[in-house]
């Protein structure tokens, strides 16, 4: 084997291993977003988008049911002061 066969062998090497020292840090970031409520985005949701359909539909839906409309006020509704709505948060 030449050196330059050694050099490219190393340098692939050396950037997997790069790569692979990320991964639990890029993780811990995905996940923490998660949390937060921020979601996924980026290329992740791209490639979701064009590979499964169905799984960002179904976190359409998911997120649809999680979130909780308020109820229209009626006027004989208490929260209703001199014609202002007043909403008391839990």
């Amino acid at each position: 084997m030449g050196v330059d066969v050694l050099i490219a062998i190393a340098a692939v090497l050396a950037a997997t291993a790069i790569v692979l020292a990320f991964v639990p840090l890029i993780r811990r970031d995905t996940r923490r977003r998660w949390a937060n409520g921020m979601g996924g985005g980026g290329m992740g949701a791209a490639l979701d988008a064009v590979w499964r359909p169905s799984a960002q539909d179904a976190h359409a839906e998911w997120n649809a049911q999680s979130e909780m409309p308020a109820p229209a006020p009626s006027p004989g509704d208490k929260g209703l002061d001199e014609g202002v709505v007043v909403i008391h948060v839990r």
